[in-house]
């Protein structure tokens, strides 16, 4: 059965947003500069999401383009349909961003942007917008963009043509090279960042004839798909439960609380729905619902949704601070260390710091707040955990100085996302580490509510 997340698709319409470089840009929260950075770092993304073993990142120049295909050996197979589904810009992407969870994708959208984004760069600079190929299995897709400026909506033209059937599925795009595009040095810090942190995949990088490798140890742990009530506000949910009732209505009242930590037992599910009836009950209205497990979601009133949501928050279980690691998942000690004997470096330093932020419309009253004990009546508390990685590695002296990567969810992140509250040269320069010495620095934050990251995962808002 499909995963009920999977089918998610809200009815927004964005008409020709995703060929406006500034609406690109407010979307993506980059700027035309960063795209192939950009590009190169959702388009692994999407790969790491597969249950690939093998990535493969190829950079060339061709003519005024740069082109960039990333391959991975997962076992999806994408038909024509899949990539119809894929270049849907009429209504929102996918449901990724309306669960609070850990996620690689945080954008939702992203490959829209990419191709938006080849599309609009190339007009700016004059060059015929280039196709965008999609292989898979024994089938290739060459795709063309096809706006429509009246109507305000963007067709795709798909050529749909056989190939030798391999092992690999690919998307490769290209944008011109007159837009002031990354180095290829800066590729690859990309490239290795994300690596690290995901040490169990064999990810490859050819950037003009210049091949590099990284990867792999033992198997590790894949991110933890957990969510809680506790992370949602009241219109969060209530948005959610709505996207379901939209794109599948005949979903069951016990399959939506089910996806919820702590309520994926039958007995715990029952209790909220007694409550809720035992509401009906207290309320002397004659014509109210009666809840079931299997009552549907569009059986479901409107008005009785915060209800449902102020049930849940009440028997829902907080995280502690000692369950965080395994609530959020991490790299680990362990798996730096394998890193660190394949890169042939001298010494590693680890530590992890698990945490948690509280928002709170009721700062007023709210004990969570100034760090008491007790809880927030308002359903607008939410309080969830976060886990920074903080890597140190000794190199052998190699005269490239001091390296410092930065992560976010298993994906590295642009630029340095951290530099609004902690400044990590400066701090490493404080415990004597300067920049001209042989010294690799990972910093790590997993975290199931980015809303506090900017679109392009570079940068902390507050």
């Amino acid at each position: 059965m499909t995963a009920l997340e999977d089918v998610i698709r809200p009815g927004t319409k964005r008409g020709l947003d995703f060929l406006v470089l500034e609406e690109l840009r407010k979307r993506t929260g980059i700027m035309p500069n960063e795209v192939l950075k950009f590009a190169m770092a959702e388009m692994l993304c999407n790969a790491l999401d597969t249950d690939a073993t093998r990535l493969e990142v190829n950079i060339a120049t061709e003519a005024d383009f740069i082109k960039l295909s990333v391959s991975d050996d997962g076992q999806k197979r994408l038909s024509y349909g899949d990539v119809k589904l894929i270049l849907n810009f009429e209504n929102k992407a996918s449901s990724k961003r309306g669960f609070l969870r850990v996620s690689r994708g945080y954008l939702g959208n992203a490959l829209k942007c990419i191709f938006g984004y080849c599309y609009a760069l190339a007009e700016e600079s004059g060059l015929p917008p280039p196709n965008i190929i999609i292989e898979s299995g024994p089938n290739r897709y060459s795709v063309a963009l096809k706006p429509d400026r009246v109507k305000e909506t963007i067709a795709s033209e798909i050529v749909a043509t056989k190939r030798k059937d391999t092992e690999y599925t690919t998307f490769t795009v290209m944008l011109p090279t007159a837009s002031q595009l990354c180095s290829p040095s800066a590729l690859k810090d990309v490239v290795f960042a994300t690596s690290m942190v995901n040490p169990s995949r064999q990810i490859s990088l050819l950037v003009n004839g210049d091949k590099y490798s990284f990867g792999c140890s033992e198997k590790t742990e894949q991110i933890r798909q957990e969510t809680s009530v506790l992370w949602y506000t009241k219109k969060q949910f209530e948005s959610l439960l709505n996207d379901f009732l939209r794109a599948r209505p005949d979903t069951k009242l016990s399959e939506f609380i089910a996806l919820f930590r702590g309520f994926t037992s039958k007995k715990a599910i029952r209790e909220i729905l007694q409550k809720l009836n035992t509401s009906n009950h207290d309320s002397g209205n004659a014509e109210t619902v009666q809840f079931f497990p299997a009552t549907l979601l569009r059986d479901v009133p409107q008005k009785r949704i915060p209800q449902l949501f102020s049930f849940m928050k009440l028997k829902a279980k907080t995280v502690s601070k000692r369950s965080i690691v395994s609530v959020l998942g991490c790299v680990g000690e362990k798996t730096f260390e394998q890193l660190r004997e394949r890169q042939g470096w001298k010494r590693l330093r680890y530590t992890k710091i698990p945490a948690f932020r509280v928002e709170c419309s009721n700062t007023a009253n709210c004990p969570s707040w100034y760090g008491e004990s007790g809880s927030c009546d308002s359903l607008d508390h939410v309080e969830f955990p976060y886990l920074i990685e903080l890597a140190v590695f000794d190199r052998q002296d190699d005269n490239e100085g001091l390296k410092v990567y930065q992560c976010v969810n298993f994906m590295a992140s642009m630029e340095d996302i951290f530099s609004r509250i902690f400044d990590v040269k400066y701090r490493l320069g404080l415990v004597g580490i300067k920049g001209d010495m042989p010294v690799t620095v990972v910093l790590h934050l997993v975290c199931p509510v980015l809303k506090w990251l900017n679109y392009g995962k570079s940068g902390l808002d507050e």
